[in-house]
């Protein structure tokens, strides 16, 4: 940016200040604005107080007054600051004033400009991108000095100018409300994220709690998008599993939003055969959450580990206690753990609507207790309602193990399309094949919605009659799904395994 005069005096270095008042850390909400445009440069306002914005005299931050900023009016917005929130407001600019891409408000052109507050305004947040004029873009970092657990008599920390993970500078300094931040090439490595809550211990941020006394010891797996590790407790050894969103996808709100909603659902969920989370935090834009550690893997490597296919027996002391667990997740409570701000206290139930076998892990004292897990896709159900945190048109899941009901309608899926993919899940564990054949030439959805499972006796030929009937029932998804409920399908397994003789000692819970 070429400005003919210097920043506003409130301008300084971007840094994270820590203040101590004895025992108990001073809240001071600080406003910071980056420009990605001209020459960057950041302002810096602590609250509370009014930040006016544009080229007007009397603006708290002054752009230029020449040509190539008469899209911005003289006073274009203004962000009132408070000790505790910042709220955003478009003052009749000509342009407008835009947050993450939405128009705040904005005056008809014929009207006469003023600077009275009458539009509309929005609450903002840390690493919201505020845009004048549909051109100018800053990002907006506000910093809650609460947010750290700070000893007694700490000078001000600056923003660490090296990457906690690889080491390198940061050119420029990225602005954060941490004090640790990621270079961008270490944004997208979960890897990286574990190395980045390790500096964040190191300064004691107090969010971060829940992982002192706690000792990596390996990597259980990892994605695109997170990693899982083994942790266990340094004075007792008690094992977890640390489960890291890597900065790079916390930047995207839905992605966030949706890390978070699975740490609010599954701190509500209290069932043996669902997988239960213990605590989670987060620190310089990396989500984690620890969860019971299911030393028995998950029921895809123990079908692999017995040559590719269970027993009869063995799948179904699998799939039996699994349906006990989708019962519950489809009748549970959820409006008191505040999943949906909008929900009534009448509403229960989730639909998983990604169940296989990857899915089902083993856990309890022996590794032999089937226990659901993975519930990001999941979503709130009640009766004949849906509360969808998906996004319009979107489908997500797995097509191996989805009804065609879930293609066609994946935002309000109802428990049926669980009920559907345990019955898969099953086949898949007794025969080594899923219910459909996926060629690599054809689009999934398409064969989702094409096609019809093969009859398990097709795949397996000593699969007892009775039983292999009912799977086969169970996986017809047209025109409708054949059981409605967990226990429907539980007692039709069942049925037919004391019709065939087939001993349920070993699968019974």
């Amino acid at each position: 940016m070429n400005q003919t005069k210097s920043p506003p005096s409130s301008s300084r270095p971007l840094r994270a200040t820590i203040r101590s008042q004895g025992d108990k850390t001073s809240s001071v909400l600080r406003l910071i604005l980056s420009s990605d445009f001209g020459e960057p440069q950041v302002w810096e306002f602590t609250g509370p107080r009014a930040v006016v914005i544009g080229r007007g005299q009397g603006s708290t931050l002054r752009l230029p007054d020449t040509e190539e900023y008469r899209v911005i009016s003289g006073h274009h917005a203004v962000i009132e600051l408070s000790r505790s929130r910042a709220f955003l407001r478009d003052l009749r600019s000509l342009n407008g004033t835009f947050i993450n891409g939405h128009l705040v408000s904005r005056r008809e052109e014929d009207r006469v400009q003023g600077v009275a507050v009458t539009g509309s305004g929005v609450l903002i947040k840390d690493g919201d991108i505020m845009t004048l004029s549909g051109n100018y873009n800053f990002r907006i970092g506000l910093v809650d000095e609460a947010a750290y657990d700070a000893p007694k008599n700490i000078s001000p920390v600056e923003i660490n100018p090296n990457c906690p993970a690889c080491g390198r500078a940061h050119h420029p300094i990225p602005l954060s409300r941490y004090a640790d931040i990621l270079c961008k090439d270490c944004r997208s490595n979960p890897l990286a994220s574990l190395k980045l809550l390790k500096a964040g211990l190191t300064r004691r941020v107090k969010i971060l709690d829940s992982l002192k006394g706690l000792r990596i010891t390996r990597t259980l797996g990892r994605g695109s998008t997170s990693a899982v590790f083994l942790a266990e407790r340094k004075d007792n050894g008690f094992q977890l599993a640390l489960k890291v969103m890597s900065p790079a996808i916390s930047d995207n709100e839905w992605a966030r939003k949706s890390f978070l909603r699975e740490v609010a659902i599954g701190r509500a969920l209290k069932h043996n055969n669902v997988t239960k989370l213990h605590d989670f935090g987060f620190y310089g834009g990396a989500y984690y959450y620890l969860m019971e550690f299911c030393q028995g893997g998950n029921s895809e490597e123990k079908r692999l580990s017995a040559g590719g296919a269970l027993r009869p027996e063995a799948a179904l002391a699998i799939i039996l206690p699994v349906l006990d667990g989708l019962h519950y997740l489809h009748n549970v409570k959820l409006a008191a753990a505040k999943v949906e701000d909008h929900l009534s206290p009448e509403s229960r139930g989730l639909v998983h609507r990604d169940l296989k076998p990857a899915n089902i892990f083993l856990g309890g004292p022996d590794g032999r207790v089937p226990k659901i897990a993975d519930i990001g896709v999941g979503k709130l159900y009640n009766n004949s309602i849906t509360y969808g945190h998906t996004r319009t048109g979107s489908v997500a899941g797995s097509p191996a193990t989805m009804p065609r009901q879930q293609v066609i309608d994946f935002k309000h899926a109802g428990p049926e399309v669980d009920i559907w993919a345990a019955a898969a899940s099953l086949y898949k564990l007794m025969t080594g094949d899923y219910p459909r054949d996926f060629p690599e030439d054809e689009d999934p959805w398409r064969v989702v919605l094409n096609t019809r499972a093969i009859p398990i006796g097709k795949r397996r030929s000593d699969v007892p009659p009775n039983l292999a009937k009912a799977i086969d029932e169970a996986l017809v998804d047209s025109p409708a799904i054949a059981h409605q409920s967990a226990m429907s399908l539980k007692r039709a397994l069942m049925d037919a395994c004391r019709a065939d003789g087939v001993s349920l000692a070993q699968a019974l819970p």
